[in-house]
């Protein structure tokens, strides 16, 4: 057996993500953990529903277990591109590993929370 790190397996990615079209919406679902190692993958899943140019985007937060100052951070930069280009930004059903880094900075304010999707869009709906 060998020992060279070239030859282990890589592990599995802490967050996992999910993005499907729902009506003129998208929703962009992250489960497991959103910290500095697992940041790129949702940032590329966040970015590529925004490309999708959606009346809404919508982050389903629910399976995210741990959550660190590095998603908030993803959270931040990802509402502000949506803001230029004109895309309403929605949180959906933070658990309260998301919770509490939201309450704690001081940052639920900046976000627009929901805690279904339908209550997002009928807020939404033009």
């Amino acid at each position: 057996m060998s020992t060279d790190p070239a030859n282990l397996p890589l592990p599995a990615p802490d967050l996992k993500t999910d993005t499907v079209r729902v009506g003129s919406a998208v929703v962009c679902v992250l489960s497991g953990d959103v910290h500095l190692g697992t940041r790129a993958i949702g940032d590329e899943a966040l970015r590529r529903a925004l490309d999708l140019r959606p009346a809404l985007l919508a982050v389903d937060l629910d399976a995210v277990e741990l959550f660190t100052a590095d998603g908030l951070n993803l959270l931040l930069a990802v509402r502000e591109a949506a803001d230029e280009r004109g895309v309403p930004f929605v949180l959906l059903s933070p658990g309260d590993a998301v919770r509490e880094v939201l309450d704690v900075t001081g940052a639920a304010g900046v976000f627009e929370i929901h805690s279904t999707l339908a209550a997002a869009a009928a807020r939404h709906d033009p």
